[in-house]
């Protein structure tokens, strides 16, 4: 990304949560009606200045990590807490109004989901630009082994990566061996200043476990603090781990403790706030349907009207999952599918903790073998009821296992509530089609 590029989308985020968090302090005021407004006035200018101070002293504007991580709406809530409390400080030392605790909560209400909003709009504004070739960053990968590859695979989508991967360098590979989506080896790592400069590139992703050890200590020492270049450097698990590694010290040698599941702290309240909130609901709204689905299926169809099947679960345990049994060739069985009501009976799996409401497809214990190479990623998060895999178009099953390990490293509730929409929307689109056949 350029310079312009960095100072016009490090602006842009100031004036989005600038306004973002005016915003709340000004709906809190206006919402609550025992609150006069224009007594607020002067803690909302104060507001404008406590709030950027304290995101930057967050590292929010940190550009290297921003509107990428989920963690990411967690710091902004931590970050409005923090502000609520300035204001009331603020407030203690040039002592002109006292606030209204209800103001103070609603306020803090207010500026969270406000801010997580402005934040969540600058994402879909950053994609939008990167989807017009700007905002953009130039890569080589150093390692053209597996894990390499798979770093490109993720890279591929630019939009959502802001990288544009140029090639690969590699120790044992001779330049113009194609590697993968019409990418190949541009050269020996101990060229890279030379192929940085032709291919204009500004970023290098290191794979330690691909290159010899002479090279990657000659990478580091050489390039570790060179301004026309960032090194990225990719832990060996890449391919293999989903969840996020945490630092623990024991005698001073730092230690990375590996959690079972993918989401955890303000993560994994947010998901559980969705699967009993949302999920029940849901639940709830459906047993109706269900039971008329369950009468219809018993008058139409013979024998048993639910198909009971052992799936595997977060961290690989098993569990049955129940669908309404659809028989192939009916009009009933063609109905449903298109509808998606025979997968109604899996929402009773989200109360028992067992599914959640979005999530990667549910595996047949029978089929593990077919997915033995993403499991170790796809059993750290719950099976979903729908997920991208009932939205993304997929003509294999290694691009819908693609499509849900983006889900399960990117994961975010908005995510979340997108797939929630397009999945209705899917639904809807595919019975119209049905209906319009011919």
């Amino acid at each position: 990304m350029s310079r312009r590029g960095q100072y016009l989308l490090f602006t842009a985020l100031v004036i989005a949560d600038t306004v973002g968090a005016a915003a709340g302090l000004l709906l809190a005021a206006y919402l609550l009606p025992s609150v006069d407004l224009m007594r607020y006035l002067n803690a909302i200018q104060y507001g404008l200045i406590a709030y950027p101070i304290l995101f930057a002293a967050l590292r929010l504007y940190d550009l290297e990590t921003v509107l990428e991580d989920s963690q990411e709406y967690a710091t902004v809530a931590t970050g409005c807490t923090y502000a609520i409390i300035a204001l009331v400080v603020i407030n203690a030392v040039v002592r002109r109004l006292d606030f209204e605790p209800i103001w103070l909560l609603g306020g803090w209400a207010g500026t969270v989901f406000m801010a997580a909003l402005a934040r969540f709009s600058m994402r879909r504004v950053v994609r939008f630009f990167r989807g017009q070739g700007h905002l953009i960053t130039r890569a080589v990968i150093i390692g053209a082994d597996e894990q390499g590859r798979t770093i490109a695979r993720q890279f591929k989508s630019v939009a959502d990566s802001g990288v544009r991967v140029v090639g690969f360098l590699d120790d044992f590979l001779p330049a113009g061996t194609p590697v993968q989506d019409g990418l190949t080896v541009l050269g020996h790592p101990g060229a890279l200043a030379t192929i940085a400069q032709e291919h204009r590139v500004a970023e290098v992703v290191v794979v330690p476990g691909a290159v010899a050890w002479e090279t990657f200590q000659e990478i580091l020492e050489r390039y570790a603090f060179a301004e026309t270049l960032k090194i990225r450097v990719s832990p060996g698990y890449y391919d293999l781990l989903a969840t996020t590694p945490r630092v623990a010290h024991r005698n001073f040698v730092p230690l990375m403790v590996i959690d079972h599941a993918r989401l955890t702290g303000f993560d994994l309240l947010l998901k559980i706030g969705i699967d009993y909130g949302i999920g029940l609901i849901t639940l709830i709204l459906t047993l109706p349907i269900m039971l008329l689905v369950a009468l219809w299926l018993r008058i139409v169809n013979k024998g048993s009207i639910l198909y009971t099947r052992t799936v595997l679960g977060q961290s690989g345990k098993t569990f049955s999952s129940t669908l309404f049994r659809v028989e192939d060739g009916k009009p009933l069985s063609r109905f449903l599918r298109d509808t998606a009501l025979d997968h109604l009976p899996l929402l009773f799996s989200i109360p028992t903790g067992q599914m959640s409401l979005i999530g990667p497809r549910p595996i047949p214990e029978d089929k593990r073998g077919d997915y033995q190479r993403w499991l170790s990623t796809i059993v750290t998060v719950k099976p979903g009821v729908s997920g991208p895999w009932a939205v993304v178009p997929v003509s294999s099953l290694e691009e819908e296992m693609r499509a849900a390990i983006f889900y399960v490293r990117n994961w975010t509730i908005w995510l979340d509530l997108q797939i929630s929409i397009q999945t209705l929307l899917v639904i809807l689109r595919r019975r119209w089609e049905r209906l319009t056949e011919g």
